[in-house]
């Protein structure tokens, strides 16, 4: 070999290519970056020429037919990858001996971590399938001059391992002559063309059901009472959750423009929903302070929701629910002659036409106060400003029940009189206080009650229109989040069988 030049092309005539068998054994696949979108590959490399200066006869040599020499004293063709992206490629490298036969034939086998660019699509996330490419190419030799064959039809996996991440579908060898803008000459290259398919179940138990756990909290607020002041705090809790997961996906995957993503796609539908959730509690804690202001349901409103979609929700309210009894007449109740306070007998007291009288009896002077205790409900009449003698003066009024001359003085209880009889202006003025206090007491119910129905349709409202968007809620997640996740899992071994590393 010492008139052997390492530099020059080793054919015998230069006008002819030198063929170069090349393949790639794929020994590990080390980790796929997402975000960098880069492949980093653990590969041995294999190529085979003739060098016509290497050639000797076995037995000039006592036998010797293959030898084994460093790489630097051979002619080795320039082979890259083209698609790398390691600024130590070099030093990735191991360059070991070439081994050479009598027949010239070399062979030289490497071994090296490779860094390659690969093109992430992520549009399937976490159910993908990655196709990832090795292109091999000489840097400046054309077609013309060296020519690339294939060692195998299909790349080399019979001392792959696995990976825990992906699973290696296929691994196929594709030649091609390829044109460049430099030069007319074709440039041949093989393509390693690397097929992966990603094992999900790390962000199906990691990303999927969580969220499909958040949706599942949500549906808790629907049955979270509005009175509770939680309702909105669940609502905007769940969707920040969901928020810290879209967070999460965002910082693993790369700033692609193949949207929508299958994860990021569920993530924004529950994001979504959960955000109209929120925006429902909001508005349906406004709506039931409606009611607290005594507001009257719209008659639409009430005919809308609280008849019609209320059946077809099969919410039945007991619209016929029993009222309370309605007071006895003011003039026709007897009194407690202690507290002043109704009875509960509806009998019409012994004194009812002269309590009807009162309105007519203008000229009443009034009454002394009666001595008996005044009840809250129904206070003592001011009469402290009239004179005994006056007691029985009622413009000379007299009748039934009226008292005249001959009548016993007013004596004792003025309510205990109601009952057993006393003078006509005495009786008139207890009955026409009696009868004004109960008025306003039964004005005060009323409204009281108004109030209180008028609360309770806002909140009937507000109950029909959460079992709605229940119904809606779960109708809308179950449909998208099946839309978007069952085509995958039926998918997921459709043609995709991962190839089985030997034993």
């Amino acid at each position: 070999m010492q008139k052997y030049d390492a530099s020059v092309r080793p054919v015998e005539n230069s006008s002819q290519p030198l063929l170069v068998t090349f393949g790639v054994s794929l020994h590990h696949i080390i980790d796929v970056e997402e975000k960098d979108q880069l492949l980093t590959t653990n590969c041995w490399i294999t190529q085979i020429w003739t060098d016509y200066h290497l050639r000797w006869n076995t037995s000039d040599f006592d036998g010797i037919s293959v030898i084994r020499i460093p790489y630097e004293r051979v002619w080795r063709p320039d082979i890259i990858l083209y698609n790398n992206a390691d600024p130590n490629y070099k030093s990735a490298v191991i360059n070991t001996n070439v081994i050479v036969k009598h027949t010239g034939e070399v062979t030289w086998l490497s071994h090296g971590i490779y860094v390659s660019v690969c093109d992430i699509n992520v549009e399937q996330f976490p159910f993908d399938i990655q196709l990832c490419t090795m292109k091999w190419a000489s840097w400046t030799y054309d077609g013309f001059q060296l020519d690339l064959i294939k060692q195998f039809d299909e790349g080399d996996t019979t001392n792959y391992q696995t990976n825990g991440e992906f699973d290696l579908v296929s691994f196929e060898a594709i030649r091609h002559d390829q044109y460049y803008s430099c030069c007319v000459e074709p440039y041949p290259d093989i393509t390693y063309v690397i097929k992966l398919r990603r094992r999900p179940m790390f962000y199906v138990f990691n990303l999927i059901l969580p969220c499909l756990l958040i949706n599942g909290i949500a549906l808790l607020v629907f049955y979270v009472p509005s009175e509770s002041g939680e309702k909105v705090t669940l609502g905007i809790s769940a969707l920040l959750s969901m928020t810290v997961f879209l967070m999460t996906i965002r910082d693993t995957l790369p700033p692609t423009e193949k949207t929508p993503l299958i994860m990021v796609e569920l993530a924004l539908k529950s994001s979504h929903e959960l955000a109209r959730l929120a925006w429902w509690n909001t508005a349906r804690t406004t709506t039931t302070q409606k009611g607290v202001r005594g507001q009257p349901v719209p008659a639409a409103l009430r005919e809308l929701v609280l008849q019609r979609l209320a059946r077809l929700l099969f919410i039945n309210f007991d619209t016929d629910a029993k009222q309370g009894d309605s007071p006895p007449s003011v003039a026709c109740v007897q009194v407690n002659p202690r507290t002043g306070s109704r009875l509960k007998s509806e009998a019409r007291c012994e004194r009812c036409d002269t309590c009807h009288a009162c309105h007519a009896c203008h000229g009443c002077e009034g009454s002394p106060a009666p001595p008996g205790p005044a009840s809250p409900r129904f206070p003592r009449p001011n009469v402290n400003h009239l004179k005994d003698e006056e007691h029985y003066n009622c413009k000379g009024r007299t009748g039934p029940g009226v008292n005249s001359p001959s009548s016993p003085p007013l004596g004792g209880d003025v309510y205990g009189g109601v009952v057993g009889g006393i003078g006509v202006c005495a009786r008139c003025v207890c009955c026409c206080t009696l009868r004004d206090a109960a008025a306003r007491h039964e004005q005060r119910v009323a409204a009281n009650e108004r109030l209180e129905r008028a609360n309770l349709e806002w909140k009937q409202v507000a109950v029909v229109a959460d079992r709605a968007l229940l119904a809606v809620f779960v109708l809308v997640t179950t449909i998208a989040t099946a839309a978007i996740l069952l085509p995958q899992l039926q998918n997921l071994h459709v043609g995709n069988t991962p190839l089985k590393p030997p034993t």
